[in-house]
C-alpha cells in the first residue's frame, strides 16, 4: 500500500489536527484493570477469537479432505484474506463518522449467521458454498478490526495503553494456543460441524457483550468537534502515512502477514508430509500460540522507549521471518515447535508495540482509520501470501515457497524500516 507522500508535505484540503489521541479517556487509570467495562471489551473480542480458530482448524482439514489437494486449503486461505483487505478500509471511516460499539455489535451478529451457514454447506460438500460463507464472515470481521483499536484507547488511559494492547494480544495469543488444540481434539472425536457451531456461538456472544459498553466515550467523533463534516478515508490514511514510524508499522505488518499466511496456508500440508497426518496441524498451531504468548508476557514489561520503537520493531521482524524460513528446512517436530514459537513471540511484540504507536499518534476523530492503517497493511500482506501459496502450489515444493517468500519480504521490511526520516510537524487546530 504505497502512497507516494513526502514527510510533512501539507495535504490540500485537508485539516490537521491536533495529536490528542488516547489524551482524552478516562483520567486515573494507569492500569488496565479486568472490571467493568475494560473486562466485557476483552472477554468480547477474545470469545470470538477462541471460536474463530476452532473454525480454521476444522476447514483446513475439511477443504484437503475435499479436493485432495494443496489447493483446498490454499483456496480457503485466500477467500478468507481477500476480503479482509477491503474491510479495514471502510471500517475505519465508519469508526470515526458512526460507534465503534455499533459497528463491532453488527459485525459481530453477521459474522454469526454466516459462520452457523458452514455447517449446511459443510454437509452438503459444496465448496463454493463453504468459501461464499467464510468470505462474508471475514469481511464483516475485518471490517470491525478498526473500531476495536478505536475503543481500547477510549477506555484505558494513555499511561495503561501499552499495557493494555499487551493484555490485548495476551488473551489473542492464549486463543492461537489453546484454540487449535482444543480444535484439534474436537474435530478427530467429533467432527467439525461441532467447531462451527462453538464459533457461531462464540460471535453470538460476543455482540451481546459489546451492547452492554458504554454508549459514549471519552473520544469525540470529528464532526463532533470541528463541526464540519470529517476528511475522507484516503485523506485519512494520508495523514496517518505521512509519519515514517506509521510507515515502518505498516511494512512489517504487510511483511508479516505475507510470510505468515503463506506459512498458514501450507501448514495442513507440512503436517501430512512430515509429522504424521492432518491433525498435527492443530500442534502446529499450537507452537504458535505458545510463542504468542510468550510475547504478550514479555510485553507487559519490556516496553521499549518510544524514540526506539522504530528499531525495535526491525530487530523483531527479523527474526520473525529468518524463523519461519527456518521452519520450512526442518525435518523434526520439536525444532519445527521451537522455530514456529520463536516466529510468533517475535512477532506478538511488534503487534503491541506499533499498535500502541500508532493509537498514540492518531490525533482526535482519526482514531478508526489510522488504526485501519494496520489491518489493512497486515490483510493486504495476507491477500498476497495467499496469492503466493495458490500459485506455487504446482509449481514448486511447499519449503522453498516459503523460503522465497521470507526472503523477500525480509528485504521489504528492512528497506521500509531503516529509511530514516522525521515526523510530520502537523498544526494545532484550535476547537470551537
Amino acid at each position: 500500500m504505497a502512497m507516494e507522500v513526502e514527510p510533512g508535505a501539507p495535504i490540500e484540503g485537508v485539516w490537521s489536527p491536533a495529536r490528542s489521541g488516547p489524551a482524552t479517556s478516562p483520567p486515573g487509570r494507569n492500569t488496565p484493570a479486568l472490571s467493568g467495562p475494560v473486562a466485557r471489551y476483552f472477554v468480547a473480542v477474545f470469545l470470538s477469537a477462541y471460536g474463530d480458530w476452532l473454525t480454521t482448524v476444522a476447514l483446513v482439514v475439511v477443504l484437503f479432505q475435499l479436493t485432495h489437494s494443496p489447493a483446498g486449503p490454499a483456496g480457503y486461505i485466500l477467500v478468507r484474506v481477500a476480503p479482509r483487505a477491503l474491510g479495514p478500509w471502510l471500517g475505519g471511516s465508519l469508526a470515526d463518522r458512526l460507534s465503534p460499539r455499533r459497528i463491532m455489535i453488527v459485525t459481530a451478529a453477521v459474522q454469526a449467521i454466516f459462520t452457523a451457514l458452514l455447517i449446511t454447506s459443510n454437509r452438503a460438500g459444496s465448496l463454493w458454498a463453504i468459501y461464499t460463507a467464510v468470505g462474508i464472515a471475514q469481511f464483516a470481521g475485518a471490517l470491525s478490526r478498526p473500531s476495536q483499536g478505536s475503543m481500547l484507547p477510549r477506555l484505558v488511559s494513555d499511561v495503561a495503553l501499552p499495557r493494555a494492547n499487551a493484555v490485548y494480544w495476551l488473551f489473542f495469543s492464549t486463543s492461537i494456543f489453546a484454540g487449535p488444540a482444543i480444535g484439534a481434539v474436537l474435530l478427530t472425536r467429533a467432527g467439525p460441524n461441532l467447531l462451527f457451531a462453538i464459533d457461531a456461538a462464540t460471535f453470538a456472544l460476543s455482540a451481546g457483550l459489546v451492547a452492554t459498553l458504554p454508549r459514549g466515550a471519552a473520544g469525540q467523533s470529528l464532526g463532533e468537534v470541528t463541526g464540519s463534516s470529517p476528511p475522507g478515508t484516503l485523506a485519512g490514511l494520508r495523514l496517518a502515512l505521512r509519519d515514517p514510524v506509521i510507515r515502518g508499522v505498516a511494512a512489517a505488518n504487510f511483511a508479516s502477514g505475507l510470510a505468515v499466511t503463506v506459512t498458514q496456508a501450507l501448514l495442513v500440508v507440512t503436517a501430512h508430509e512430515r509429522y504424521g497426518g492432518d491433525a498435527a496441524v492443530g500442534y502446529l498451531y499450537t507452537a504458535v500460540g505458545v510463542g504468542a504468548t510468550l510475547g504478550g508476557i514479555i510485553a507487559l514489561r519490556a516496553i521499549p522507549a518510544r524514540h526506539w520503537v522504530k528499531a525495535a520493531i526491525f530487530l523483531v521482524v527479523v527474526v520473525e521471518l529468518v524463523s519461519l524460513a527456518g521452519f520450512s528446512a526442518v525435518s523434526g517436530l520439536a525444532a519445527a515447535f521451537a522455530l514456529l514459537a520463536i516466529s510468533s513471540l517475535a512477532g506478538s511484540s511488534f503487534d503491541i508495540w506499533g499498535g500502541t504507536e500508532v493509537q498514540r499518534l492518531a490525533p482526535s476523530g482519526f482514531m478508526g482509520r489510522f488504526n485501519s492503517v494496520i489491518w489493512l497493511s497486515q490483510y493486504s500482506g495476507m491477500l498476497v501470501g495467499a496469492l503466493w501459496a495458490l500459485g506455487t502450489s504446482s509449481l514448486m515444493h511447499w519449503d522453498r515457497a516459503i523460503e522465497i517468500a521470507c526472503a523477500a519480504m525480509l528485504v521489504v521490511a528492512s528497506g521500509a524500516l531503516l529509511i530514516g526520516g522525521s515526523a510530520p510537524s502537523i498544526p494545532a487546530q484550535e476547537e470551537p
